[in-house]
């Protein structure tokens, strides 16, 4: 099948797009998990597969700290916690230890939902498997270094280091974060 070559794919600066990229990749994936979780009768949508998961393992758990753990916007995440409460998939309650607290459980659905969703997401990892392999590459391993390495050096810095190394200066903040 032949590729559709875009502005962004043609374009002489097109290694700048990078992120244009990984938003297409990120829509892709999401668009075929809705399909996936369809086939097996799981209701969740795409992009809250991993809040399900997270209220199914931990048994309750509040927005917030989905938000930590998914370092995820908290606005999104109750989005996202809005949705599945339309969907009767969690519930929202009062935390019996704090009253002021809310957290989040799976309602009777959910636990069945969530169950689903961890079979389907076995297949779904050993789908990624045999992707990384046909393309010679672990994806999400390239992701979590590219994410570590612009959190330690921002791109805005790398540009500076740029010019800087071009007039002999290297920042110190660069030197460190290459060892």
């Amino acid at each position: 099948m032949a590729i559709n070559m875009t502005y962004l794919e043609t374009h002489p600066l097109r290694g700048a797009f990078v992120s244009n990229k990984f938003v297409h990749l990120t829509d892709l994936i999401a668009a075929q998990g809705e399909e996936l979780l369809r086939d097996a009768n799981i209701n969740v949508p795409s992009r809250a597969v991993s809040i399900v998961l997270l209220i199914g393992e931990h048994g309750e758990i509040s927005a917030a700290d989905i938000a930590n753990l998914l370092r995820q916007p908290h606005q999104l995440v109750t989005q996202r916690v809005d949705m599945l409460m339309d969907l009767a998939i969690i519930e929202r309650m009062s935390d019996p230890r704090d009253r002021r607290r809310k957290i989040l459980v799976l309602t009777t659905k959910g636990i069945d939902q969530c169950a689903r969703l961890k079979t389907r997401m076995v297949q779904v990892a050993d789908a990624f498997v045999a992707l990384y392999d046909e393309i010679e590459c672990d994806l999400a391993a390239i992701a979590t270094r590219a994410i570590d390495a612009l959190e330690r050096v921002p791109i805005l810095d790398r540009i500076n280091s740029m010019r800087c190394s071009s007039s002999g200066d290297m920042p110190d903040h660069f030197e460190r974060s290459k060892q």
